[in-house]
């Protein structure tokens, strides 16, 4: 059956109903099929207004298909019974009686409360003379519900709440009997007695029973103020007269009892044509005789479609029932008519009276599919399956019970994410699709994105795109201001270089990538940030769906930044509720696939609410289910073909739509104006050969095609799953390809294709793919490059491709602006071009070409680079490395190289790549001169500092140094740092603190190669610090020189505040260093919120203002960073300022528990980053003993940090000398307080013959 998404709503509270009983002969003469709406247990009342009598509405027709349910219910439940067969045949509508329940649509009035039994009577008698207005206000409410069995065999059952019935049955054409509390039998005839019945207040009385009056269910039907919809309680067959012989089948006499039902009258159907065949055998001899033999059948099923009355699935039911098989005997005279005309069955099917209650319970369950006729579109327009979403009911009720428990605000896992998979072509996307839209439909936003094969580099594009277009519509709701309340301006300008429809937040219309200078931001900033914006989302309370498809394809990093969206969301105690992800990946991954690793640690998370759903095979009725709905047949004529089909397919999904499809293209499934119904011969479909798998029946499909349809198939695959029309309009004037417009229609029409929004698409992969590799191998080489080279000269990629001549361009002279190509799309076709060509090997074009080529993955690499999308920008590089691979670092192409080698060194770095950003770096260093070098000696220094190898980090740091003339002595030693600190003094004394930021460098004084020369020389100060290198205060004293001489930048802060820090260590000299503090504070006082000044506040606040100013106002300035540096996504400066912050105020006396709370969710929402935080839980650790609490603080690793010796083990490694103090300072205060001297004593041993504790910080004191 196609799978329904309803949502069931509670009716208004009903108060009580009362149900009646009549004759089903009575019921029919009462008109009311054209007057009332009879509902099915559990059914939702609709309103509906009759038509004409002899137009039969669609109302009237569903409510005899209703009545005839429960009429073939009780036939079978009758033949069941110890009843011979020739009394079954003889029923007929006066042995049928009908008990309808009436919902009371309001509660009682406050003076009717139990209505007193007597008054009963005078009810019935004021409805009898049509005196009540209002029937409802003279009922009794306090009866109770009575107990009924399920409508439906395959419904469990369950009363429905919004509707209550009382327990008596009230036969309206017989004496009245007094309701004594007890449900009495509905065929029960007693006359008046004298019955005990409960009184109000609990005392039993007597009640002497009065004749109740006669009358009819018109009479009720009458009475003014009716609400005329009733409940179908039950059917029961009472045979009022004895059996005799009767000359049908029991299926005749059902089908006779039916087709009274739909007409309104009491002649049997059967008996009207046995009347009429003899009437026509005897006018008309033997020959006319021999003529009906053949075509009385079609004339009965014909005349009933003929007639108008009947929809054309009754017709079909009745003339199955009345000319089905039938081997009784018949009286003399009648010629045995019946087997005579049933000899050609060109239109019936052997049918028992279980196919007919399926058939009705499909039709009353789904009217608009099986019962009423169809538009007559359905007969004329192609016949397509797949369309619709079949079976999975087990995984729906699943999926959809997740999105009620959100709804009604169940104490979520965390963040709900459902993972769909399944085998390719089992109908994922099609699953989850229908959902998204039903969730849709109901208030949900809905934002869904599919990664593509090949295309996994730019996966991030996927899942930004999932949030530029949840912020688009969350704008076109007209939330921009409540977003603007909680994101801050920083953050929102941050974020809006990934996500251009946060400039439509700010009331910017342009959604073109931003060419202004921006800070550095890594992979971690970008998490941490749009972790930032999800919370925001939420707050809105709104639902939120986010669906990606392809999850299989996504790379390491787009997962990363996923999973930390989730983990944000799981944190978010109410916002958490409003949000649903869900997403599909084919089954089939191996263990070293990067989605493996997250979907263990997506099981294991605290704060992902995992849900898995697996998709199997389509079972025999899942088929069948498919076949019914889309041809609107019943089951019993559609159960053989779809047992065919099963078996070809093997229950493949797509298989079994590809197969069906093909079956129609084929005209073996054709619509059969004479059955009226589409038909095929069974026989001949068993029969055919197909295709062992569904992508050779793709490929054996396309023989069927023209070729330009064929071609058009393997233009559009060689783009992958998806092409924008937009884009490819702009072949239309190539004559190379001669446009895809004229083919795209009957391509959708044959079900290949389907356009969604602006976009072309394959209906499914495995057809894209089955297309794709039926292409001849070299066909296919040319077809890529001149795709490629026709959108390469689109965007003059040629003419733009010689390095850094990119932001040249001048978009709006291009070919295609006139085809209202918008600017955005630019990269994508720059893309599109690369790619193609990328798909040929490179050994199959000439050096000549490969060079260009290279030089378009360097065009392509710098625009997405400007688009923030490292991971595609990285892709692109390394495509153009391999371009190159026998011509590398020749004079024709060294600067090509050096470019594609420094942009995915950097975009390497960015996704926190380390070691191959290092990979590359290095080849650069080996390749460049030093001073060109300057760019990698960088990318090496973060990299190293990345994976905490912070003693390397020193090492190469003095080299990059020594290779800029800087004055580093060879060995260190303490009298040579006093020295550099004095001759430093000694320059600065020329200037005042006001005359230093003086020589501040901004706006077009700011000289690049400088300003990067400083960055570097930033990170190998980090690395000293970390290291606790003897190297430190000299490195610091040369960059301090190196700016005092070249200019000041914001990158010059740190070195000031490390000087003055020295200052205070190594000569106690406060003065001085409150001097470089000052200097410090007006560099950054001039600075932008940037990643150097964020470093250099903290140390200036941490390490050296901290001896100037109370702890608890220390603590307060490192937490204003902490704040800064969430909003901008500078995840390394939040980390370690909030560690200060907390470090503060620990020593400052806060209250511990409530500092071992802020530690625990420190380390929650910074678990990813494991470097950064280690020193976190070492501070952990000495709370909890100080206060006997646990917190579990390991556990949030997952077991990756098991102990403190584990950080002790690994900062020894890696020479993370602070580590390694804090630990053992750790150890000294515990063991201190707790009166174990000797353990104090070694601890302190240990931690002073670490070369960092000779360096005066906040905990040395207290040591």
């Amino acid at each position: 059956m196609q799978t329904s998404l309803k949502r069931h709503n509670t009716s208004p509270n009903m108060s009580g109903g009362k149900s009646l009983a009549a004759s089903l002969q009575d019921l029919l003469s009462s008109g009311a099929f054209t007057t009332s709406t009879f509902l099915l247990k559990n059914e939702e009342s609709t309103s509906s207004t009759p038509h004409a009598a002899f137009n039969p509405s669609q109302t009237q027709i569903l409510n005899a298909a209703k009545i005839s349910l429960l009429l073939s219910r009780a036939f079978a439940k009758y033949q069941a019974g110890a009843h011979a067969s020739l009394d079954v045949s003889s029923l007929h509508l006066g042995d049928f009686t009908i008990h309808l329940g009436y919902s009371l649509p309001s509660p009682p009035p406050q003076n009717v409360v139990n209505a007193p039994a007597g008054d009963l009577d005078s009810v019935i008698s004021d409805i009898s003379s049509h005196q009540i207005e209002d029937i409802s206000t003279h009922l009794d409410y306090s009866l109770p519900p009575p107990p009924f069995e399920p409508l439906f065999s395959f419904d469990e059952g369950g009363s429905d709440s919004s509707l209550q019935f009382i327990s008596e049955f009230f036969d309206m054409d017989k004496p009245l009997p007094q309701w004594t509390g007890q449900q009495q039998p509905t065929q029960q005839k007693n006359t008046a007695t004298n019955q005990v019945t409960s009184a109000p207040g609990g005392r039993d009385q007597t009640i002497a029973r009065k004749p109740a009056p006669r009358l009819s269910f018109h009479d009720v039907l009458s009475s003014e103020g009716f609400n005329r919809v009733w409940t179908l309680i039950s059917i029961e067959c009472i045979p009022s007269a004895g059996i005799y012989v009767s000359t049908t089948t029991p299926e005749q006499a059902l089908g006779d009892l039916i087709y009274c039902i739909f007409s309104g009258c009491n002649l049997k159907l059967s008996s009207n044509l046995i009347q009429q065949s003899s009437e026509i055998v005897s006018n008309n001899g033997e020959g006319r005789a021999a003529k009906m033999k053949s075509n009385t059948k079609e004339t009965l099923f014909s005349t009933l479609v003929g007639n108008g009355t009947f929809p054309t699935s009754i017709c079909r039911l009745l003339s199955d029932l009345l000319c089905g098989d039938s081997h009784i005997g018949r009286e003399v005279g009648q010629s045995n008519f019946f087997d005579k005309c049933c000899a050609d069955r060109l239109h019936s099917c052997p049918i028992s009276v279980q196919d007919v209650i399926e058939d009705l319970e499909h039709m009353c369950v789904y009217p608009q599919i099986y019962l009423y006729d169809p538009a007559t579109e359905f007969y004329s327009t192609h016949l397509l399956f797949g369309q619709r979403l079949y079976g999975r009911k087990k995984e729906l009720t699943q999926l959809l019970g997740i999105t009620t428990s959100l709804e009604t605000g169940l104490p979520s896992r965390g963040a709900e994410c459902i993972l769909v998979s399944g085998g390719a072509g089992s109908g994922k996307t099609h699953f989850v699709s229908n959902v998204a839209t039903f969730l849709s439909n109901i208030g949900w936003i809905v934002s869904s994105a599919s990664c593509g094969r090949d295309m996994g580099h730019r996966s991030a594009e996927a899942v930004l795109s999932l949030l530029d277009t949840l912020i688009d519509k969350t704008v076109a709701e007209g939330k921009s201001a409540t977003l603007l309340d909680v994101l801050d301006s920083t953050t929102l300008k941050s974020l809006s270089s990934y996500l251009p429809s946060l400039r439509g937040v700010s009331g910017n219309a342009d959604r073109s990538p931003s060419q202004s200078n921006r800070p550095e931001m890594s992979q971690l900033q970008l998490t941490f940030l749009l972790s930032q914006l999800m919370s925001a989302i939420l707050m809105l309370n709104r639902r939120v769906v986010l669906f990606l498809d392809n999850f299989e394809h996504v790379d390491s990093s787009a997962l990363d930044l996923l999973s930390e969206i989730l983990t944000s969301v799981g944190r978010l105690p109410n916002g958490r509720n409003n949000f649903l992800f869900i997403g599909c990946y084919r089954d089939g991954i191996g263990e070293r696939h990067p989605l493996t690793a997250h979907l263990s640690e997506f099981r294991r998370h605290h704060d992902i609410g995992l849900t898995e759903i697996n998709l199997n095979k389509l079972s025999i009725d899942d088929v069948t289910d498919i076949i019914m709905t889309e041809l609107r047949l019943p089951r019993r004529l559609v159960v053989e073909l779809a047992n065919i089909v099963h078996k070809k397919t093997s229950g493949h999904a797509l298989f079994v739509v590809q197969l069906l499809n093909s079956l129609v293209r084929d005209s073996v499934l054709a619509f059969s104006p004479m059955k009226r119904r589409f038909d095929w011969d069974s026989a001949k479909v068993r029969s055919l050969k197909t295709a062992d798998n569904v992508a050779s029946l793709v490929v054996s499909n396309l023989n069927s095609l023209n070729a330009g349809e064929i071609r058009t198939l393997r233009v559009l695959s060689c783009f992958g799953m998806q092409s924008k029309l937009s884009v490819l309009a702009l072949m239309n004037d190539s004559c190379l390809f001669g446009g895809v417009d004229p083919y795209l229609q009957s391509l959708i029409e044959g079900g290949m294709i389907e356009t969604t929004d602006s976009f072309v698409v394959f209906t499914h992969d495995l057809i894209q793919q089955g297309v794709y590799n039926d292409i001849p191998t070299e066909e296919r080489r040319r077809l890529h490059l001149n795709i490629g080279i026709w959108y390469g000269m689109k965007v003059s990629l040629d003419q733009h491709s010689m390095v850094g001549q990119i932001e040249e361009i001048d978009f709006y002279r291009l070919s295609f602006v006139e085809r209202n190509v918008e600017t955005q799309e630019i990269n994508a076709i720059i893309g599109l071009a690369t790619n193609q060509v990328n798909r040929v090997d490179p050994k199959s074009i000439e050096l000549s070409d490969r060079i260009r080529f290279a030089r378009w993955n360097m065009v392509a690499a710098t625009q997405f680079a400007k688009s923030f999308n490292f991971g595609a920008s990285a892709h692109y590089c390394r495509k153009g490395i391999g371009l190159l691979y026998d011509n590398l670092w020749c004079n024709e192409t060294f600067d090509l190289c050096r470019a594609l080698h420094e942009g995915a060194a950097s975009a390497l770095l960015f996704l926190c790549d380390t070691q191959e950003a290092l990979k590359y770096a290095n080849i650069l260093i080996d390749k460049l001169p030093f001073a060109d070098s300057l760019a990698a000696q960088y990318i090496v220094l973060r990299s190293l500092e990345r994976v905490g190898n912070y003693e390397e980090q020193v090492a190469r740091g003095l080299d990059v140094l020594r290779g800029l003339k800087l004055d580093i002595p060879e060995k260190p030693s303490l009298s040579a740092a006093i020295d550099a600190m004095a001759h430093t003094s000694n320059i600065a004394s020329k200037y005042s603190v006001e005359q230093i930021t003086s020589l501040m460098r901004s706006g077009t004084s700011v000289d690049k190669r400088k300003k990067d020369i400083l960055l570097s020389l930033n990170s190998i100060i980090a690395g000293a610090f970390r290291s606790s290198s003897p190297f430190f205060p000299l490195i610091t004293c040369a960059v301090v020189n190196y700016s005092l001489q070249n200019g000041v930048y914001e990158e010059s802060a740190l070195s000031f505040a490390c000087l003055g820090y020295f200052k205070l260590a190594l000569t106690g000299n406060f003065e001085e260093a409150r001097y470089w503090a000052d200097a410090t504070e007006q560099i950054l006082s001039k600075s932008s919120n940037s990643i150097a000044a964020s470093r250099a506040r903290i140390f200036l606040y941490g390490f050296v203002d901290c001896w100037y100013m109370p702890l608890r106002e220390t603590g307060s300035n490192l937490l204003s960073i902490n704040k800064g540096a969430v909003a901008m996504g500078d995840v390394e400066s939040a980390v370690h300022s909030m560690l200060f912050s907390l470090r503060c105020s620990f020593y400052g006396g806060e209250n511990l528990s409530l500092l071992l709370t802020s530690h625990v969710e420190l380390l929650r929402a910074m678990k990813r980053y494991r470097e950064l935080v280690k020193v976190a839980l070492i501070d952990v650790v000495m709370i909890e003993t100080l206060t006997g609490m646990k917190s579990n603080a390991f556990d949030v690793f997952d077991g990756t940090i098991p102990t403190e010796n584990f950080i002790l083990a690994d900062a020894k490694v890696k020479q993370n000398i602070v580590a390694i103090e804090l630990v053992h300072t750790r150890r000294f205060f515990t063991s201190f307080w707790f009166g174990d001297y000797q353990s104090a004593i070694e601890s302190d041993k240990a931690a002073s013959s670490v070369p960092s504790s000779k360096m005066l910080k906040l905990w040395t004191i207290y040591r």
